[in-house]
């Protein structure tokens, strides 16, 4: 073992190392990530790479919003200073600070320096209001909230009884407002004392507040986006964090050249785990935009100068969807995240699609080294992880088979320390020693993976299972649908009927038996779906991800084409 002076030495040796790869390259290199991936847990901190880049490189640009860019350097100071405001205001090592913010440079600056002083950010979905902004208000119990001028009437949305027990709402900050234009719709909550205008809280002198960093405190608690049940608080070490930024820098094959380029709300992982964090660890540029948008997607990006983007599998369709425009080939993007492998995608707007499995509660379990991969397959087992997929009662199927992939970490807290107040939850999804995902998928021979559909959205239908995912990746094969989901709906027999909902193209005209028997062309007779609905859009969560649930609680509509009575199929 080596003594205290020998491990300072050898980590300095480290440190030299990873500067020397990193900022002497002169031409992109996966080195830098490589380096930084075997960085010990120990060393990966926010704020060592916040001094690291503000020393090395302080005036390049790291962070762009609209119009306005940031530098390393900027954003460093920016962040120490909110840091000590912070902590002035009663912000502590332990503490949870509550976000409920669109995507703004102050969400970044308020992570950071969050973490500077050891306490967890809780980033709610912006769409939130009424009873579901209430449930995580109430689930958090933070000790301060921040929110923006424009989601204040989201607070004066929740019950006047839940009003009265919050007394911990300690600090509602309007971001980029006066404390004039906030008060509307925020003093029924909070009286106006305690409302501030964000630059207040910056305080350029005094001690810096910053304590050691530790790979085991919470960093982030996030929400699960609720798609098929309640929203559960995930809590998410700093390891975990790092490994995320980590492994997608490995999976991108990312450079400190590559600018990223995501209009996906922060609050997801996406958008900060992996992508403003990995920038900020290899020193690369993140642009954020406001929001996504299908048609203006890839101007954005060209305009941005984007080599790296992201996007989520749900608006894939939504993209291809759009009529050919001048911005499909002008752009730089060389790949994208995370989206399917789909080679007419790919043909089409001039960029390769990366796929991966990752969740909130584990981040990365599976993926494939830049620029590898296997058609259809979302990847290998990740190196830090042991995976196995097994049956219903936690026994491992063969290769080929389904199974449902469960997961044991290599390295300590690289996975979720628990969901907030819920042991029984925590408890559920460990049982046997394995975390339990809850999707099923198959892997072959050569250790490839291929997604197959989340457990608990399978169907059964006549005695076989049914893979929605299967079943819409039919239907989207049509060429006037632009998207579609598949849900099961109660049959009388006790098993299942298949509903689809589907969105259609512009201008597009068809008939849901047209579309039934072009499907009967083309499905097994048990994947055929029973109910056939058209909307003009599908419900979404915060996260673009379609929400399944809201569709099942409303039931079927009274539009809804019923296969059995028309065709008897």
């Amino acid at each position: 073992m080596m003594s205290n002076f020998a491990s300072v030495v050898y980590a300095a040796h480290l440190h030299r190392n990873y500067i020397a790869i990193v900022m002497k390259s002169e031409t992109p290199s996966p080195r830098a990530a490589e380096a930084l991936y075997n960085l010990p847990l120990e060393q990966r901190d926010i704020g060592r790479f916040l001094r690291l880049r503000a020393a090395e490189e302080g005036d390049r640009p790291y962070l762009t919003f609209g119009a306005r860019t940031y530098s390393f350097g900027e954003t460093e100071q920016r962040c120490r200073d909110l840091a000590r405001g912070l902590a002035a205001r009663g912000i502590h090592e332990g503490s949870r600070v509550l976000l409920l913010l669109p995507n703004c440079a102050e969400f970044i600056f308020t992570w950071y320096a969050c973490s500077l002083l050891g306490a967890a950010i809780v980033p709610l979905n912006t769409n939130l209001k009424g009873m579901a902004l209430e449930a995580q208000l109430a689930d958090a119990q933070a000790d301060a909230v921040m929110v923006s001028r424009e989601l204040l009437p989201a607070l004066d949305s929740i019950g006047p009884a839940f009003r009265q027990r919050i007394p911990w709402l300690a600090v509602v900050v309007a971001v980029r407002s006066e404390v004039a234009s906030a008060v509307t719709g925020a003093a029924a909550i909070v009286d106006q004392s305690r409302i501030v205008p964000f630059e207040s809280l910056y305080e350029s002198t005094g001690a810096d507040p910053e304590i050691a960093g530790d790979f085991r405190r919470i960093q982030f608690i996030s929400y699960t986006s609720g798609t098929t049940g309640p929203a559960k608080g995930v809590m998410l070490p700093n390891a975990l964090a790092f490994s995320s930024a980590c492994t997608f820098m490995r999976l991108s094959g990312m450079t400190r050249d590559d600018v990223l380029y995501s209009p996906l709300p922060l609050f997801h992982g996406l958008s900060s785990r992996m992508c403003a964090l990995p920038a900020l660890v290899l020193g690369a540029h993140a642009v954020i935009g406001a929001r996504f948008s299908a048609s203006r997607y890839w101007q954005q990006a060209a305009q941005c100068k984007a080599t790296l983007a992201y996007i989520v599998h749900a608006v894939v369709a939504l993209v291809k969807a759009q009529p050919p425009g001048p911005y499909d080939r002008a752009h730089r993007v060389r790949a994208i995240f995370n989206a399917a492998h789909d080679l007419e995608f790919e043909a089409r707007f001039g960029v390769r699609t990366l796929e991966a499995f990752s969740m909130t509660e584990t981040s990365y379990l599976l993926y494939t080294p830049y620029p590898e991969r296997t058609l259809g397959s979302t990847g290998r087992a990740h190196e830090d992880w042991d995976l196995e997929l097994v049956d219903g009662n936690d026994v491992p199927v063969p290769p080929g088979e389904p199974g449902e992939l469960v997961g044991r970490p290599r390295r300590p807290y690289i996975v979720m320390q628990g969901y907030l107040n819920k042991p029984q939850e925590t408890l559920d999804a460990w049982r046997n020693l394995w975390f339990h995902t809850g999707d099923i998928l198959r892997r072959d021979a050569d250790g490839n993976y291929f997604y197959i559909d989340r457990k608990k959205e399978r169907i059964r239908r006549r005695g076989e299972n049914v893979s929605s995912s299967e079943v819409e990746r039919g239907v989207e094969a049509h060429p006037a649908i632009a998207e579609c989901v598949v849900i099961a709906h109660p049959a009388p027999s006790g098993e299942d009927d298949i509903r689809l909902v589907a969105v259609l193209k512009p201008d597009a005209v068809l008939a849901p038996a047209a579309l039934h028997a072009w499907l009967n062309e083309r499905l097994p007779k048990f994947m055929l779906p029973r109910y056939i609905e058209f909307k003009d859009v599908l419900p979404r969560t915060g996260t673009n991800k379609v929400e399944k649930i809201a569709l099942v609680r409303a039931g079927l509509s009274a539009s809804a084409w019923d296969a059995e009575s028309e065709t008897g199929r």
